[in-house]
């Protein structure tokens, strides 16, 4: 349903489903990330009206999650390119 993209990186296809409406892209060595691409792969639409919620997460000092809303993807907006260099500091 959804592809995340890395420069530098092979695009990440196979995200893990964690929840019925909830999905997670791995990116190993984050803090040299600049930018991610997450976009819709076209293959299930969302229903009519509805979109998903883009998410960063990292962990605090304490390793625990820290959550950081970057936006969103609709069927009429099926492709974003998020900043996430930065975020953590």
């Amino acid at each position: 349903m959804f592809g995340c993209l890395v420069a530098g990186r092979l695009v990440q296809t196979a995200a893990q489903q964690v929840a019925e409406d909830k999905f997670v892209f791995d990116l190993p060595d984050y803090e040299s990330i600049n930018h991610v691409v997450v976009f819709m792969l076209g293959t299930i639409p969302f229903p009519e009206g509805m979109g998903g919620s883009v998410y960063f997460s990292y962990p605090d000092s304490n390793g625990m999650p820290v959550w950081q809303l970057l936006g969103f993807v609709t069927n009429g907006k099926p492709s974003a390119i998020f900043k996430i260099s930065g975020l953590k500091s």
